[in-house]
């Protein structure tokens, strides 16, 4: 007999899987030593590729470390300056975000609490907080204290998140803008030097380097740690399938198990999607043990979902009559390298070695060039220097990130995904 516990109950590739019945696989040294850097006061950094699960795993540690009414989840910093964030805190805490300011004269005893937030530039933040009081008399009155903000390193915004024990979690560190950058600078620096014991700050961003995320100051590196985060390993992405799908009822062989874990890529979003296709169809057909052909069904609806625009996109640039493809050559080495971001250098070498001959500089700068042209897509791009002065000299990135784990997915995938 069938278990009361749907598909969609333990594979959550939209959602972070942080209820006890979602599949997870432990993520080891990284996820040990982001819940120590929380739990000693320090601010972990969490760094590394496109989708291998960095907001998941820091989703994992809060549900734990504090409860959902403490936590603010910024899921991503692009197009924002740090008083909106500032504003996100406020309303997370339960202040009522309005642009009216009204006034009335009470007396009593009982007070409720409320809020504005005004302006629309850091220098201009406002936070107006209202103790209304009421009992039985006809004469009330309304106290309002004002808060004013007006530099990163306020210190009155930190007293209101150590007052609540609140974490802040910030993504997408690497979309963030240079003034942000700055003023978050100053922030953590602000952090550092309130000894906080109950305000705790996580920051996640896509790169490889932490120091392209934060600017390095002696006043916030000594409260950063850095942790990377790899792709899923092999054990981590068999522990996922393994735990999984008996909570369905339903049977995997190895040779299949060993089959996801491949076109997954190292990615938890990938295999949690793909997971739940599987599942799905699996349901649909009375719970019969899991096929090669279910695999491939789900890699098909993947990239008819997920990656249609992408693997479009890489199919165009690499598409040459040339023997040796020095597009894709290019695309190739650099969606199986680890880092982020590679140099001339580190092409020069890969490529020779895949190709099995002595490749020249020369012979790949038009290529990558190319790549970073709209004539193929603009895949690729310049890599700006976070400190600011324009792009880091010999590095080259996606401009997509995402675009890393397609390549990879299109590679080894037994049949054509689009």
């Amino acid at each position: 007999m069938r278990n009361t516990l749907k598909p969609n109950d333990v594979f959550v590739p939209e959602k972070f899987p942080i209820e006890e019945t979602n599949a997870y696989a432990y993520r080891g040294t990284p996820q040990r030593d982001t819940s120590t850097a929380l739990e000693r006061g320090y601010v972990p950094l969490v760094f590394g590729g496109y989708g291998v699960g960095k907001s998941s795993m820091v989703a994992r540690i809060a549900q734990d470390f504090q409860p959902s009414d403490a936590v603010v989840y910024v899921e991503t910093v692009y197009a924002k300056s740090l008083d909106s964030i500032f504003q996100q805190v406020l309303e997370k805490l339960g202040y009522e975000v309005t642009v009216q300011n009204t006034m009335s004269s009470k007396e009593g005893t009982t007070a409720t609490i409320g809020a504005e937030v005004e302006g629309g530039i850091f220098q201009a933040l406002k936070a107006k907080f209202k103790s209304t009081l009421s009992g039985n008399h006809e004469d009330t009155r309304t106290e309002v204290s004002e808060l004013v903000v007006t530099t990163p390193t306020e210190s009155k915004i930190i007293d209101i998140c150590e007052q609540n024990g609140l974490l802040l979690i910030v993504d997408e560190l690497h979309r963030a803008s240079e003034p942000l950058t700055h003023d978050l600078s100053a922030f953590l620096k602000a952090y550092a030097n309130k000894n906080c014991k109950n305000f705790r700050i996580a920051l996640l961003g896509t790169e490889n380097e932490a120091s392209r995320l934060v600017i390095s100051d002696p006043g916030t590196d000594r409260i950063l740690e850095e942790v990377p985060l790899p792709p899923l390993s092999t054990t981590e992405a068999q522990e996922v399938i393994e735990t999984g799908f008996p909570r369905l009822g339903i049977e995997i062989s190895d040779d299949v198990r060993d089959e996801l874990v491949q076109y997954s890529v190292g990615s938890p979003f990938v295999l949690q999607f793909l997971c739940l296709e599987i599942a799905e169809a699996s349901y649909r057909e009375e719970s019969r043990a899991v096929t090669s052909e279910d695999v491939k069904e789900s890699l098909k609806t993947y990239g008819r979902r997920k990656a249609q625009r992408l693997i479009r996109e890489y199919r165009a640039a690499i598409e040459t009559t040339g023997e040796k493809r020095y597009r894709k050559q290019i695309l190739l080495a650099m969606a199986n390298g680890e880092d982020e971001y590679v140099t001339m250098e580190y092409l020069v070498e890969k490529i020779s070695s895949a190709l099995n001959i002595d490749v020249p500089a020369t012979a790949l700068s038009g290529p990558l060039r190319a790549l970073k042209n709209q004539k193929y897509g603009s895949i690729l791009r310049d890599v700006a220097n976070p400190a600011g002065g324009g792009r880091l000299a010999n590095y080259s990135g996606f401009s997509d990130p995402a675009m890393k784990a397609i390549i990879r997915m299109v590679e080894t995938a037994p049949i054509p995904m689009v």
